[in-house]
């Protein structure tokens, strides 16, 4: 063997990960709750905290909820008090979704941001923020956070996030987006945004303290954009090696990176491609990263040729390994939840989240779109350990 190959195989060997799936709470019969959106952070404890709601249709979710996991089993979800349903008139409700909820130890708190969303005769009414053009309806769009504290206790109400500069954003949000806590009290916080007369939206970050009670503004960056169909979506950051980095999901066919060096100002865009050069092909669906094992890792879903038949590629749900360019080293490549076909359907895996827990272990949680079945599916847990 000669030394090229040597060094190719070794590298196959460090970058080997092991991962155990498991299902949380099945529901494939409909006999219980198809529970969606599941999102974990690790409590100073040791247990796992995981925020959820029920998925009922097409962006059409319940209440939020709670679980937690001591080391053997999760508890019963429980309703989270303040981030429920809302009446806003009569044939309108106001509810929560996309909540993501990351552990703040220097308060031994948990914040968890999610928006706004409103529902009307049973469905989602009007995900733009621009109500269609109906007259006498007036509704806002805006980011939620709320706070549980070292004893399990909520907040009385939810709060919405002010961002100076979007006051006349027709609609603002920060749902499912990855965001992080740097030093004792600074939260860097990625949003979409759109505004009047414009069907696409657009990309910032912006910068909060918190004191494990409040959150105030601290400042906000520079905006991309990409003006193709509803422009640019679901933004997340980290930070690693020193760099702040953004993916976001567009609306062309690719996903794309930024990077920062303050987390608040963005370089021009790039699109996300394997180190052979070749650019992922993707169809308007979230990407997150994953700090784990002292790597950066992207967590994706791609049209990989053999699941034309899954909605938005949204199956498998791949994770690689990024180098220095923040490119994704092809050989990294494992699913983490492999397609799971059903005849001409699979269940799609597209509203997941990644979380570490320990150095050298974390967790991806996800919920099955099933659309084609009434929704019913189960939730899903991997164990990622490199």
């Amino acid at each position: 063997m000669n030394d090229c190959r040597k060094v190719q195989n070794q590298l196959r060997k460090d970058r080997n990960m092991k991962i155990q799936r498991e299902i949380v709470w099945n529901n494939r019969s409909g006999n219980g709750t198809s529970w969606f959106h599941p999102r974990c952070c690790a409590l100073g404890d040791g247990r796992l905290f995981m925020s959820l709601q029920s998925v009922g249709g097409s962006d059409f979710y319940g209440q939020i909820h709670e679980s937690l996991f001591d080391g053997k089993r999760w508890s019963e979800p429980s309703p989270v008090p303040g981030l429920g349903w809302q009446t806003c008139r009569e044939d309108i409700s106001e509810g929560i979704c996309d909540v993501v909820p990351y552990y703040h130890a220097p308060t031994d708190t948990v914040l968890a941001i999610g928006h706004n969303v409103y529902y009307r005769n049973g469905a989602l009414f009007d995900t733009m923020g621009d109500w269609g053009a109906r007259p006498g309806i007036k509704l806002s769009r805006f980011p939620v956070w709320s706070v549980r504290n070292s004893k399990g206790e909520w907040g009385p109400v939810r709060r919405k996030l002010i961002v100076p500069g979007l006051e006349n954003a027709t609609m603002y949000s920060c749902g499912c987006s990855q965001w992080f806590f740097k030093g004792q009290d600074q939260v860097f916080i990625p949003l979409t945004y759109g505004e009047a007369g414009r069907r696409d939206r657009m990309v910032c970050s912006v910068r909060f303290t918190y004191d494990g009670k409040d959150l105030l503004f601290a400042g906000k960056g520079n905006s991309l954009e990409l003006p193709v169909d509803r422009g640019l979506l679901e933004p997340s950051i980290t930070e690693f090696g020193g760099r702040s980095i953004m993916t976001i999901r567009a609306e062309d066919g690719r996903g794309y990176r930024s990077e920062s060096a303050d987390a608040l100002h963005w370089e021009p865009m790039k699109p996300w491609t394997f180190d052979d050069g070749e650019e992922l092909k993707m169809s308007t669906t979230q990407q997150h990263f994953l700090v784990c094992g002292g790597k950066l890792h992207l967590l994706y879903t791609r049209n990989a040729g053999y699941n034309a038949h899954v909605m938005r590629f949204r199956a498998p749900l791949f994770i690689a390994e990024l180098n220095d360019r923040l490119e994704l080293i092809r050989e990294s490549e494992e699913a983490v939840f492999p397609m799971l076909d059903e005849g001409k359907n699979a269940p799609g895996m597209g509203n997941f989240q990644a979380v570490p827990i320990s150095e050298n272990e974390a967790v991806v949680t996800v919920g099955e779109e099933r659309g084609y079945d009434g929704y019913r599916g189960n939730t899903l847990l991997a164990r990622i350990t490199f």
